[in-house]
């Protein structure tokens, strides 16, 4: 019996056109450009082995967003092309998280996620725990919260920090 639900084994191990994910990048360029314009904010570049130390890939550059007040964001540019994006101290997400054909991830999709993270950082609708089990972040919107919950391995929270809550305050415009 066939399962056309789910993609062929190779398509796993397969990336067509991954291109089409300059899209991410480019709307995350736009996205630091019109967060510095309008929000009382540094930007910097960044340092990949401090911002992004799990990160092993090449990549393209670093930018540190540091408002006066707030969750910082950090972009990490990857020659894929992606983003990987820090906010506040602890959330990370690739985007896109994997770009192979069986997980045929949309870029009109991947960059509303952007904007979602970046728009719930700027508007304080961000917040964060860590735990010594669990790092937990939740964007709220309009529409309700998404919460992320991930287990740690043991005494991977020592290498994060003090374990705290963070509900990180909007940033202040210019």
């Amino acid at each position: 019996m066939v399962d056309f639900d789910s993609p062929d084994e190779e398509a796993y191990e397969r990336v067509t056109n991954p291109e089409r994910f300059q899209a991410v990048v480019d709307a995350a360029r736009g996205m630091i450009g019109e967060v510095v314009k309008t929000y009382e904010v540094e930007s910097t570049p960044g340092n990949q082995s401090v911002d992004f130390p799990d990160w092993i890939g090449p990549f393209v550059e670093v930018m540190r967003l540091r408002p006066s007040q707030g969750a910082p964001l950090t972009f990490l540019f990857t020659e894929f092309p992606g983003v990987i994006v820090r906010v506040g101290d602890w959330c990370v997400e690739g985007l896109p998280a994997c770009g192979c054909d069986a997980c045929n991830e949309s870029p009109p999709e991947i960059v509303e996620r952007l904007s979602d993270l970046v728009d719930a950082a700027v508007e304080g609708r961000f917040e964060e725990e860590l735990t010594k089990r669990t790092l937990t972040y939740t964007v709220s919107g309009r529409s309700g919260s998404e919460s992320t919950e991930r287990r740690l391995v043991r005494g991977e929270w020592k290498r994060r920090g003090v374990p705290a809550v963070h509900r990180w305050p909007a940033w202040s415009k210019r």
